[in-house]
């Protein structure tokens, strides 16, 4: 495994950023974990990537927080990685505690557009890994009259498995193929969807195939075995 920062060179901030690549990189998949609290999400992908020897992880490292702080000469604020890939998503994100905040919202702006620019724009599939808490997002929160029912299309539950282990995805494919290996999976409406700035909003708008691969955190083996699913999926769907 190998691992390296970048950050452009002419911006004030930019994304934190580490790469983790095992093997050879393949141009048009890429791995993403954004929230540094999730622990759980980036050692399972890190240990996936060794297994399978071919990609590279996007790793935001931020202090071991949700959000991402910011302090420099213009402003003070913060924002969830997860909440800034759309513009809308980043009008509601940035919570600026000091400065000029109209600053902040450029450099936010800036520096997102070149993340994207730089490491997701051009994928055919972007794989994300999330963790949540026992108390915290499950698949029972997609069903009809759940609080997230709205950015659902179809669902389907596992009822031998835990509803904190799921997938989210954005293409019927990838619904179909890891709900037939009885995995608990959520399609998004893509049309209905709320635009909350979150990558899987931006990735239906790119037509950018998108799996979340969703744990409880500290379902380290629940993890893995969902990351080997989406590692077959890249075997029969893009010929890695």
């Amino acid at each position: 495994m190998t691992s390296g920062s970048s950050a452009p060179a002419d911006s004030v901030m930019a994304l934190p950023v580490t790469q983790i690549c095992a093997g050879t990189p393949w141009p048009d998949i890429v791995w993403i974990h954004v929230h540094d609290n999730e622990e759980t999400a980036r050692q399972t992908a890190v240990q996936t990537l060794s297994q399978i020897q071919q990609g590279c992880l996007l790793d935001l490292r931020h202090d071991g927080s949700r959000e991402i702080s910011i302090q420099n000469n213009q402003a003070n604020y913060h924002f969830d990685p997860n909440r800034i890939f759309t513009p809308r998503g980043r009008q509601s994100s940035l919570k600026c505690r000091d400065g000029n905040c109209d600053v902040a919202a450029k450099q936010l702006s800036q520096a997102t557009k070149h993340f994207l620019n730089q490491y997701l724009m051009h994928a055919k599939l972007i794989v994300a890994v999330h963790n949540n808490h026992p108390n915290g997002l499950s698949v029972h929160n997609y069903k009809a009259g759940g609080s997230m029912a709205q950015a659902m299309n179809k669902i389907a539950i596992s009822p031998n498995s835990d509803g904190h282990d799921f997938f989210y995805v954005t293409t019927q494919q990838a619904f179909e193929f890891l709900a037939s290996r009885n995995f608990n999976v959520v399609l998004q409406n893509n049309q209905q969807v709320q635009d909350d700035g979150s990558l899987s909003v931006w990735a239906s708008q790119q037509q950018i195939d998108y799996i979340n691969v969703e744990a409880g955190m500290g379902h380290s083996a629940t993890q893995l075995a969902m990351l080997a699913a989406v590692w077959s999926y890249m075997q029969q769907y893009y010929q890695v």
